[in-house]
């Protein structure tokens, strides 16, 4: 249990590290926008009157994840989690999760507010039933969200594109308030704010570090062959058992983010030459690819998870020998190892530029399609942040 905890924090530290771009001082940030499902453009612009920290964001009470949440400075004043749809949205119930501190509650009630005419008008009060303590027991098995510990607001049917929660002096507990998840539903069915299917998978290298520039991300150009970008590349990670940031290389293991079928393995790849590496570039650059015979990709695997969701692993230096078309794999399972594959640097029987391409795909569209490079950057975010470690 520790080991879970020190490598979640060490992936949480990973993309603070390098997204964050937080003002000295406080290091809390009080406002930002997420993308909505898997796919889409849609924004969601969610602001706090005030975080606790880094790790105590307005987007912990929108991240599916009950064991996150947003937590408010110290303060006399009332607290406040706005969130805003920014456009035309229906909304039959709003159900607040409260968030603990040390397994104390930190919200004994709260207000369901909506915003007409520029002001902000009270449309319910809520209060928490239950125990203002919960047992060490019950977070063990992970009893958060128990009926006494959840305020269901019925709507009755409203359109609104704005709402916040407001947590009152009174209503906080030591001049703080928190609230562990806030679920919107529509009808009968829960808005889902990320896709629980990338939700918990595991990282495909141990301690993998998100990377700082544009180009590593989905739909970033790559002139060498005139196309797109469609993953997501790794080539640090943090050392075992601290934050140093190391390169990967060929003797990095590649992992499977999540069980599933093994629909490619490509055992029978051969490197280009130089030449053929050339020729393929210079052609790609100026004519569309219809059917890719040898890809810049290398040796790859691809796993179907049965979901709607298919990982890809790409410029592997090897793969493993029980992996082969049709084989089941699980969660975490060493698939490769990282390698240059395809890159002009295998062509010429050289190690440099090794690094992990990976690529998620979901319901046919690979992970960004789309959407801009910021906008993946905060889905990866959230889906590394969620993700285990290979062995835990």
């Amino acid at each position: 249990m520790i080991n879970n905890l020190k490598n979640r924090t060490m992936i949480l530290a990973s993309i603070i590290l390098v997204y964050c771009a937080l003002p000295v001082g406080g290091g809390a940030q009080n406002n930002d926008y997420f993308v909505i499902g898997s796919n889409t453009a849609q924004k969601v612009r969610w602001e706090v009157s005030s975080s606790h920290g880094p790790g105590n964001s307005g987007l912990m009470a929108l991240d599916s994840d009950p064991e996150s949440s947003w937590m408010s400075a110290r303060s006399d004043s009332a607290q406040w989690l706005q969130v805003d749809f920014g456009a035309k949205r229906l909304l039959t119930r709003i159900v607040v999760v409260p968030g603990y501190r040390d397994n104390y509650r930190m919200l004994r009630y709260c207000v369901v507010q909506f915003l007409h005419n520029g002001e902000w008008f009270d449309f319910k009060r809520v209060d928490f039933g239950g125990k203002e303590r919960r047992g060490v027991f019950s977070r063990l098995l992970g009893d958060r969200s128990g009926s006494a510990d959840r305020a269901v607001v019925e709507l009755g049917g409203v359109d609104a594109s704005t709402f916040r929660i407001l947590a009152p002096p009174d209503a906080m507990v030591d001049g703080r308030a928190a609230i562990a998840e806030v679920e919107c539903y529509v009808g009968s069915i829960a808005l889902r704010y990320f896709d629980g299917r990338l939700k918990g998978l595991c990282v495909p290298v141990r301690n993998a570090l998100l990377p700082p520039n544009d180009a590593s991300y989905p739909n970033a150009p790559r002139g060498y062959r005139g196309g797109i970008h469609a993953g997501l590349d790794i080539y640090n990670s943090f050392a075992e058992g601290s934050y140093e940031q190391v390169p990967v290389d060929f003797s990095t293991p590649v992992y499977a983010a999540d069980g599933g079928t093994v629909i490619r393995a490509d055992w029978s790849y051969e490197p280009m030459t130089p030449s053929q590496w050339r020729e393929q570039s210079e052609y790609t650059r100026s004519n569309p690819r219809t059917f890719v015979l040898r890809s810049f990709g290398g040796r790859q695997v691809w796993l179907d998870h049965g979901n709607g969701v298919v990982t890809t692993y790409n410029h592997l230096s090897a793969i493993d020998r029980k992996v082969v078309q049709g084989a089941r794999v699980s969660r975490g399972q060493r698939i490769g190892h990282v390698g240059n594959s395809g890159l002009f640097g295998e062509a010429e029987g050289k190690r440099y530029g090794a690094h992990l391409h990976f690529e998620i795909w979901v319901d046919g569209f690979y992970l960004g399609y789309g959407m801009t490079v910021e906008d993946v950057r905060k889905y990866f975010g959230w889906i590394f942040q969620t993700a285990v470690q290979p062995g835990d």
